[in-house]
């Protein structure tokens, strides 16, 4: 947010999600909501931190710019009293850049941001001119379920379409983060959105994602944005970090 009410009957909430450390791609989101005017809230799904080497900075600018702010489960990791067990769910790649950040976390002068994530909690509601919005980071049955309709879920299509409409009843918008594809499920001007990946998207397109929520009186709109920013700088701080090549050259094809 953080910019008081719209003048025009019209609210805007900015939904993000998925940053993981990469500064260059939220600082080119965070620029690009002013294209659209002025935001009501900006509301973060998760997983702040983890993968690329700008946590402090990237936990800095989402405690200053984002009024609601769920954890995701990197986010949840690197505070966990039992990291190394927990650490055993990631792969390899994941698990080595769970290490470094929480590293760089628990210096003295970072300690806040460490605290700060360890305090995030996994969902908030808010209700909006007679709206109800559900934010999670997985989803709301399962807080690290990974949903994407229509893709990589095992489920048949109509039994995904019965859980969805099932969270369309108890809410008008449910937005979750954690697979990095952007997708919008809607029915009856109801929705269940993800707003992809903003550090890490994986759908193929290279350019960092985030949705605008516009609420009326009368109806919801949602849309997907994709921002092109210089992937280089992130890699150039990938490399000083030491944090491995392949998270590098999946930015670049969008893996």
């Amino acid at each position: 947010m953080k910019s008081g009410l719209s003048e025009s009957n019209t609210l805007k909430i900015a939904i993000i999600s998925d940053i993981h450390g990469n500064l260059e791609a939220l600082n080119s989101v965070i620029n690009n909501f002013k294209i659209h005017g002025n935001m009501d809230h900006i509301v973060c799904l998760g997983d702040i931190v983890g993968y690329y080497a700008n946590p402090v900075e990237c936990i800095d600018i989402i405690k200053k710019r984002c009024d609601i702010i769920i954890q995701g489960n990197h986010d949840s990791a690197i505070t966990a009293i039992n990291f190394e067990k927990r650490i055993k769910w990631f792969n390899d790649t994941a698990a080595s850049s769970l290490r470094w950040t929480r590293k760089q976390l628990l210096q003295e002068d970072n300690k806040d941001q460490y605290q700060f994530l360890r305090k995030l909690r996994g969902k908030k509601s808010l209700s909006i001119k007679k709206n109800e919005f559900l934010f999670v980071h997985g989803t709301p049955d399962k807080k690290w379920e990974y949903f994407l309709f229509p893709y990589w879920n095992n489920e048949p299509l109509d039994e995904q379409k019965v859980k969805l409409d099932k969270w369309l009843d108890q809410w008008n918008l449910v937005a979750m983060g954690h697979t990095h594809w952007a997708f919008q499920y809607e029915k009856n001007n109801r929705y269940v959105i993800n707003p992809g990946s903003v550090g890490q998207p994986r759908d193929e397109n290279p350019n960092a994602s985030y949705c605008i929520v516009e609420v009326s009186e009368t109806r919801l709109k949602v849309e997907n944005f994709r921002v092109k920013y210089e992937i280089e700088k992130t890699c150039e701080a990938l490399k000083l970090a030491n944090l491995g090549e392949s998270l590098c050259s999946r930015l670049f094809l969008g893996q």
